[in-house]
């Protein structure tokens, strides 16, 4: 199983497999669009070292925050706009993949996808993307490659697959939001940029394998203020997890709900009967379970 980490006011919290939090990493304050500070992260299957970027650099760092390497990204110019690093660890942990929106930080250079060598920070791989985005999201596969989503904000969603030795292969939709890909990785699921539906595709191909709307969950389809939120997953390999969310105009609030859909077939099989802080606050594992935060800040595992 993953490790499961987040980042909150006290610093990156590490948790073990029962959701005892491990450690608690320093780092600087999150990045804003005025004000620098730590973005993404990365935490090993080891929990004793943690990968993070800033608005300026990778780094990684021990317990204790003792830098052990540095990988300059550069300053962010002063027309730079909101703009965010990401990383992600490969299956192995023995590769840091880190997203650099560099054209949004106007460093003057296109976004880069690099491969660094987690162990040293040496870079193995530099691809320049086309895209000019505000941030990425990576998805690890078992083999070494890597999933990347790119928000470019109204602009769309671009969507790459790349290896440790392999160019990025775009996708090319432009407009769908990627979240997740099945746990034996044979499917993965996108929402639309539009959050009008929901697919899940063949995995490497992308072909869509099935499309599910707002009637499949028994919505009208033009009811006003009603959306497929992009907070998906795989529950497991037989069931993906969507989120229904509407808005009640006389209240001024939002209201979401879950659903479970059969992976293989795309039947609505109902509703997820499950009450979280708000509608992405369910990260499902692959397995069968998922983990939601208490009103009380604590981390359940159910």
């Amino acid at each position: 199983m993953r490790v499961f980490s987040r980042k909150n006011d006290h610093g990156v919290e590490v948790y073990d497999a029962e959701l005892n939090l491990v450690r608690t990493f320093a780092v600087p304050p999150r990045s804003t669009y005025k004000e620098p500070g730590s973005e993404g992260h990365a935490v090993p299957a080891s929990r004793d070292r943690l990968f993070y970027a800033t608005d300026t650099a990778v780094l990684k760092v021990d317990p204790e925050g003792r830098e052990q390497w540095r990988f300059e990204l550069g300053a962010r110019g002063p027309n730079c706009g909101v703009s965010y690093t990401d990383v992600a660890l490969s299956a192995d942990d023995t590769r840091l993949w880190v997203y650099a929106p560099n054209a949004m930080a106007d460093r003057g250079r296109p976004d880069e996808w690099i491969v660094l060598d987690a162990a040293t920070g040496a870079p193995l791989t530099r691809h320049e993307l086309p895209t000019v985005g505000h941030g990425g999201d990576h998805v690890a596969l078992s083999d070494g490659r890597m999933l990347l989503e790119v928000g470019e904000g109204q602009d769309g969603v671009q969507i790459y697959l790349a290896g440790p030795g392999t160019p990025p292969h775009d996708y090319g939709w432009g407009d769908r939001s990627l979240h997740g890909v099945s746990p034996d990785e044979t499917r993965f699921v996108t929402v639309g940029h539009d959050t009008d539906d929901l697919i899940v595709h063949a995995f490497p191909s992308g072909d869509t394998l099935f499309t599910v709307t707002l009637p499949d969950f028994g919505f009208a389809d033009d009811e006003d203020d009603l959306f497929l939120e992009w907070s998906p997953g795989f529950l497991d390999d037989d069931t993906v997890i969507a989120v229904v969310l509407g808005v009640d105009e006389e209240e001024d609030t939002d209201w979401w709900r879950h659903f479970r859909v059969d992976a293989r077939t795309g039947e609505v099989l109902g509703e997820l009967e499950i009450t979280t802080i708000n509608q992405y606050d369910l990260d499902v594992l692959g397995d069968g379970t998922y983990v939601i935060t208490d009103t009380d800040g604590t981390l359940r595992r159910m």
